[in-house]
């Protein structure tokens, strides 16, 4: 970081490492969260989808027995 070497003070040297690190950490954290969050939407879309397939296909006459075995795939 540019401050570490325009400045000789350790202190400023000390705050400017601190705030890098906070925000590498802030950035970090906001992607971790931003991947679960995704997942997450993953999982409810899908279950949504195969809701509704389920539906539909009871609306259609299959068998319960059937839509069982072809949503356990």
């Amino acid at each position: 970081m540019i401050i570490h070497r325009m400045s000789d003070d350790e202190k400023i040297q000390g705050l400017a490492r601190l705030r890098e690190k906070a925000l590498h950490d802030e950035a970090s954290a906001l992607s971790t969260a931003r991947k679960e969050g995704r997942a997450e939407g993953l999982a409810v879309g899908r279950d949504e989808r195969e809701e509704e397939l389920v539906k539909s296909m009871r609306e259609n006459g299959i068998p319960e027995e059937q839509i069982r075995k072809i949503i356990s795939r």
